[in-house]
């Protein structure tokens, strides 16, 4: 059995050449990331074995396009997929399913030949490829920069928000609307019931009086020995109403003058 001491040269060699396999799959390859929810154009600068990720949520509707232009450095990748698939590119799956209609390998121009429609609502992701992902990709050994523009048209969200606060608005003044309009309905009633009493009161028969040296009122007989009955006589107000003083009269019995 070899001693320890010269065995640690071999394992060392060993673990090396793993993690260079490892590398080259780009399990373990660098890369950033950055949601857009507008249009985005500027000049990036990406370091060999790196990438750029730019992830933008789409629902049916909202359109996409890209342009990519490589300034120095050898040629790159564009991948363009959704976001389960790009999980699977992070983890150095083997096999990565991108549309391949909005994706390009080895290129140095490369933009969309139509506008990127989404498919469902769901995340969606450009990738810059500048890995030594695939054999008939970019080989990705020396750094690149390039002008990268993407072109965002998205739908404006429903106003749910604006809907249920004009709603709540409306709600409210009606309420107070309504209860002014009642309250006054209220007390237009409180009133007419009150001057309903007064008239009532009004129209109630003042008491007859004896008066045994005055005449029978009209229309009663006078009863020989019985004194005589008399209503009350009229009030200097009665000088400006238009009808004919009478105590028996349905006008006099109801007028306020009496």
């Amino acid at each position: 059995m070899a001693p320890l001491m010269t065995r640690r040269p071999y394992l060392a060699l060993a673990v090396g050449i793993l993690f260079l396999a490892v590398c080259s799959q780009g399990a373990w390859a660098a890369g950033t990331e950055k949601k857009l929810t507008a249009s985005y154009a500027e000049d990036l600068l990406i370091s060999a074995g790196d990438y750029k990720a730019f992830i933008v949520h789409l629902a049916p509707g909202d359109q996409m396009k890209l342009t990519v232009r490589v300034g120095l450095g050898e040629e790159i990748d564009v991948y363009t997929m959704n976001k389960k698939n790009f999980d699977d590119y992070k983890a150095g799956a083997q096999l990565v399913s991108y549309y391949s209609q909005f994706s390009k390998e080895s290129l140095k121009y490369f933009e969309y030949s139509q506008i990127f429609d989404p498919p469902q609502e769901g995340d969606y992701v450009i990738i810059i490829d500048n890995l030594a992902k695939t054999s008939t990709g970019a080989p990705g050994a020396t750094d690149v920069s390039c002008t990268v523009k993407v072109d965002l048209t998205l739908q404006a969200p429903f106003p749910w928000l604006m809907i249920i606060a004009v709603v709540v608005v409306i709600a409210v003044v009606g309420v107070a609307v309504f209860t002014v309009v009642w309250m006054k309905k209220k007390k237009a009633d409180i009133e007419a019931q009150e001057a309903q009493r007064k008239r009532a009161e009004a129209a109630k028969i003042r008491p007859i009086f004896i008066n045994p040296q005055g005449p029978a009122a009209p229309g009663v007989s006078a009863v020989p020995g019985a004194p005589s009955m008399q209503a009350p006589p009229p009030s200097s107000s009665c000088k400006s109403c238009p009808h004919v003083y009478d105590p028996t009269s349905a006008n006099c019995i109801a007028c306020e003058y009496r």
